[in-house]
């Protein structure tokens, strides 16, 4: 299907626009907030010597809100004005940021990461809120495309946030952490003054008609059973439930070989003498970054047809095999390159099995239980890979050389190959529509239940 003319009559939505121009900020701005307070906790000499712990507690600072709040943000999104949800929470992000900068500099505050832990919460309510605002400013027939081109320039406006802060670290310009911030400030405060200056109260829903019927307690309540009820539902749905199971266990090793990563290139890798401003460490870790988008994309392009041809539960057996043999790799090398394709690798496995698992939910699960469902896939997903940044901080050592880890990390993904191949033998994610092109067509397909 053609997408030109709804990209042609997008660009002359101008409701359209405005709502571009409001998640274009706010993600730029994301972007430089959350580098920076990133490097402010892997770089700054204030925060003192490298602790695989402080490294996990960044990252679970990043993610930890975001993961809680995810199944109740609905619940707020359909019962007040998403507008002033929208622009109060981007107004607050801008004001914190005045308070983070203040101490910031200081390396590890209660005070900032309270507040930090509030900004990146208040993110959740914000994306949320703008994919929920579409329908109210874009025809139905444009619906696809806006929701395509938004998340996409949305990503970049992101990633250029990432990269604008990492340059400025990488040329030694001189600008603080603390600037950085107060710059993510200002990009929040003109996201919310682009919204309230484009848009009336009721404008972007919901409207009175549309509004959760009870009381934001009571939806809360409600959103609770209904994650309860999709636990149970998945003891019937055997398909769904194992591949979720995988990608938590995924997750998982995932957090694990995470830390060892940024240990290794913050310790062991570093060459002190050489590097006294760990100028290569940063340029190792954006081109980790690089690798790891490329990674994505890449499974996005693959997954579909591997799936059609070999079936997604030996899709997801290939990957888990993939991710043990690259892990045996670096506990046998233990080298920066091998960790730049591990990550490329690894990242494509990452989001093959997230393709997978989010088909096997739309396609092998009831319409009545799937939003449930995914709500429950969601929290799995994120608590799997905290889990594993902790359980990480355990067992690296500072230096992050820890090759009998990997070697763990990598039994423990052949496992769950051998294991996920065995139970999932008569249930597989879903039903694929090829399994394999020489497949006769009367050859039954696994079920999803039993």
């Amino acid at each position: 299907m053609r997408t030109d003319g709804h990209v042609r009559n997008l660009a002359g939505n101008r409701r359209f626009r405005h709502l571009l121009a409001v998640r274009l900020t706010s993600q730029a701005a994301d972007g430089m907030f959350q580098a920076s307070l990133a490097l402010s906790v892997f770089f700054n000499p204030a925060v003192g010597e490298n602790d695989p712990f402080q490294y996990a507690a960044a990252v679970a600072l990043l993610l930890g809100p975001y993961s809680l709040l995810g199944p109740y943000v609905g619940t707020v999104l359909d019962r007040f004005s998403r507008r002033n949800l929208i622009g109060g929470a981007n107004l607050l992000r801008a004001a914190l940021m005045v308070v983070i900068c203040l101490t910031l500099p200081g390396g590890f505050n209660w005070t900032w990461i309270l507040c930090a832990m509030v900004v990146l919460a208040a993110n959740r309510f914000v994306l949320a809120g703008l994919g929920a605002t579409h329908p109210q400013v874009v025809p139905a027939g444009d619906l696809v495309t806006a929701n395509s081109l938004a998340s996409t320039l949305g990503a970049l406006a992101y990633g250029l946030g990432l990269a604008t802060t990492g340059v400025a670290k990488l040329v030694d310009s001189n600008v603080s952490y603390s600037v950085l911030a107060l710059a993510a400030g200002v990009g929040y405060l003109a996201s919310a003054l682009v919204l309230w200056a484009t848009f009336k109260r009721n404008a972007l829903g919901p409207t009175e008609d549309e509004a959760a019927p009870g009381g934001l307690w009571r939806g809360v309540a409600a959103t609770t059973a209904g994650m309860i009820a999709g636990f149970r539902y998945l003891g019937r749905r055997r398909g769904p439930a194992l591949a979720m199971a995988v990608q938590g266990l995924h997750r998982f090793l995932y957090g694990i070989v995470f830390i060892v990563a940024i240990a290794l290139f913050m310790g062991f890798f570093w060459d002190v003498e050489s590097d006294p401003a760990r100028t290569t460490t940063i340029t190792w870790l954006l081109v980790l970054a690089i690798l790891g988008n490329v990674g994505v994309l890449a499974a996005a392009i693959v997954t579909p047809r591997a799936t059609r041809v070999w079936g997604p539960r030996n899709w997801v057996v290939v990957l888990m095999a993939l991710c043990a043999v690259v892990g045996a790799g670096l506990a046998g090398t233990m080298v920066p390159v091998m960790f730049a394709v591990a990550v490329l690798l690894v990242n494509i496995a990452a989001q093959g099995v997230k393709i997978t698992v989010d088909t096997s939910i739309q396609r092998g699960v009831e319409d009545a239980y799937r939003g449930r469902v995914f709500s429950v896939n969601d929290t799995v997903y994120n608590v799997g890979y905290l889990a594993g940044l902790f359980a990480a901080a355990l067992v690296v050592p500072t230096d992050g050389y820890a090759p009998g880890t990997l070697v763990a990390v990598a039994v423990s993904y052949g496992l769950i190959c051998v294991g996920y191949a065995y139970l999932a033998r008569d249930d597989a994610p879903y039903d694929a529509e090829s399994w394999s092109p020489a497949a006769p067509t009367t050859e039954p397909r696994p079920s999803t239940s039993r």
